[in-house]
């Protein structure tokens, strides 16, 4: 098998086994839905937060963050 194909047959097991162990629960459907929306739900947060990440701003170097948090709350309006 080449190298290119490892990947596809990989992602073709995987599903395979994942359709397996579903057919083989089908007889406690409330848990294993409850089990797969709790799996759906943290991978959906797991990209929002490497999305999140990827586009934050860098920290810039000797940044006061304390100094602009306490002239926040000493003129909430910021136009100071």
């Amino acid at each position: 098998m080449t190298a290119a194909l490892v990947a596809p047959a990989v992602q073709v097991c995987a599903f395979a086994l994942g359709c397996a162990v579903i057919h083989a629960a089908r007889r406690h459907a409330e848990i294993l839905t409850r089990v797969l929306v709790a799996a759906a739900i943290a991978a959906a947060v797991l990209v929002l937060l490497v999305a999140s990440l990827a586009c934050a701003p860098e920290a810039e170097e000797g940044a006061d963050v304390g100094a602009d948090l306490s002239s926040l709350l000493s003129d909430p309006s910021g136009l100071s």
